[in-house]
């Protein structure tokens, strides 16, 4: 982000987690939740076997983008999951953030997770790379991702503040955090421009992370000192002046020799017409499954419900595997082939695949909905009903109807949430 406090390919698997309740904690005044515990967290969060991708929104500091609480119900209210920043190289963002709320460790991960997770917003998270300190590093990401982020955002930039690490420093980096978290969804997030691109190790990044995450701030770029190098890169606008189809073509002519997908951020302080319709279009031809918006509390209200009802194209879901799964069994659940399957998950042999492994499914229908059930969710109605299916848990149930976790456990007397079986009918609060 512009704000600040030898190569080899390693294996890029994924993980997904995902909460179905809110940790029990005594809240401290001001604070969401207990004092950090001086243990790390242990505790995995329950994932859902599958979930559609989302539109999604990052968090800075909580001083800055406020109350957790107001953060979790608009994204909640406009279907969009959170990005939240955890670490600043190998400081946690209690060092720099001075509210009750800044994470201090991953206990405060593992319950921010489960706070975001359980009112119906997928949690995510990012970290300045800085390269100073490469095993302290990697290990903060894995202590991240084990707290229950879903996938981890890589802040790559040579701005001062950022990374001031060696290539061999980024190739290190890499090999520790694969060799802890080989299973992980990780992102290289990096400012776009092509002058900026040059003084990042990104050859190094991109051969451990899974995606690039272009950060899109056609607001910011336009200025004559950028208009300049833009120029001299061999970049030069048309009348439209710097807009967001400019830049990320710009920097896709850069990208597109990492073979990598994209996840385009974009310019949360420009106002929704013509801007962010372009943006999300480019996105688009430019194959993002979705894109994000920087940050929360600069973002222009109408942004919100653009991506609202705008949401992702994508013709896939997302599913983990779960213990008996087999690569046919779930391609014929989500009406595809197997040979499908393995070609968009880049599966050589489709019988090595384990639980927790994340596959992207490709689907017949409109929403990526598995075979036998309907594409679009069920509304939730209050004093309505839903029948368990195969597959199902109570946290994918709540994600689908529209609905909290909580208040569906709660409304049906759930003691176990994971003790569900199929034709079991769940009232819908």
């Amino acid at each position: 982000m512009t704000v600040t406090e030898s190569r080899f390919r390693l294996t890029r698997r994924r993980l997904l987690g995902a909460a179905v309740g809110l940790a029990a904690a005594s809240a401290l005044p001001g604070s969401l939740f207990a004092r950090e515990a001086t243990s790390p967290a242990t505790t995995r969060i329950p994932r859902l076997a599958g979930t559609r991708p989302r539109h999604l929104a990052w968090v800075w500091q909580f001083r800055h983008d406020g109350d957790p609480v107001a953060i979790r119900d608009t994204l909640a209210a406009h279907g969009l999951g959170v990005v939240l920043k955890t670490h600043d190289g190998a400081q946690w963002m209690s060092r720099y953030d001075p509210t009750d709320n800044a994470i201090k460790g991953p206990k405060s991960v593992e319950q921010f997770a489960r706070f975001f997770e359980d009112g119906g917003v997928p949690f995510h998270a990012w970290a300045v790379v800085k390269g100073s300190n490469v095993e302290r590093e990697a290990e903060l990401a894995s202590a991240v991702l084990d707290a229950g982020a879903r996938s981890l955002f890589l802040d790559l930039e040579a701005h001062a503040g950022f990374w001031v690490g060696t290539t061999d420093d980024a190739t290190e980096y890499g090999e520790r955090l694969r060799a802890l978290q080989p299973s992980a969804r990780l992102s290289t997030s990096i400012d776009p421009r092509p002058w900026e691109i040059d003084r990042i190790p990104l050859a190094e990044f991109a051969a451990f992370t899974d995606e690039i995450s272009p950060q899109v701030y056609w607001g910011m770029f336009g200025s004559k000192a950028n208009l300049v190098k833009y120029a001299l890169a061999g970049d030069i606008p048309d009348e439209s002046g710097v807009t967001p189809a400019f830049v990320l073509a710009s920097a896709m002519r850069k990208l597109e020799a990492f073979a990598l997908p994209v996840h385009p951020i974009g310019d949360g302080t420009v106002l929704r017409d013509p801007a962010w319709p372009e943006f999300l279009e480019q996105s688009y031809g430019a194959r993002a499954d979705a894109v994000s918006v920087w940050r929360y509390g600069v973002v222009e209200p109408a942004i919100w419900e653009f991506l609202r009802d705008n949401p992702p194209r994508a013709g896939f879901e997302i599913y983990v595997v779960q213990p008996g799964d087999s690569l046919g069994r779930i391609a014929a659940r989500y009406g595809t082939t197997v040979e499908e399957v393995a070609a968009e998950n880049e599966i050589t042999n489709p019988n090595l695949i384990h639980v927790g492994m994340e596959l992207r499914v490709p689907s017949t229908g409109s929403a990526g909905a598995p075979s036998g059930t309907t594409s679009t969710p069920p509304a939730a109605t209050s004093g309505g009903t839903y029948t368990v299916q195969s597959g199902d848990t109570l946290g994918h149930i709540a994600e689908r109807l529209g609905v909290s976790t909580a208040r569906l456990q709660e409304a049906n007397g759930l003691t176990n949430p994971n003790a569900l079986h199929i034709g079991q009918v769940l009232i819908v609060p």
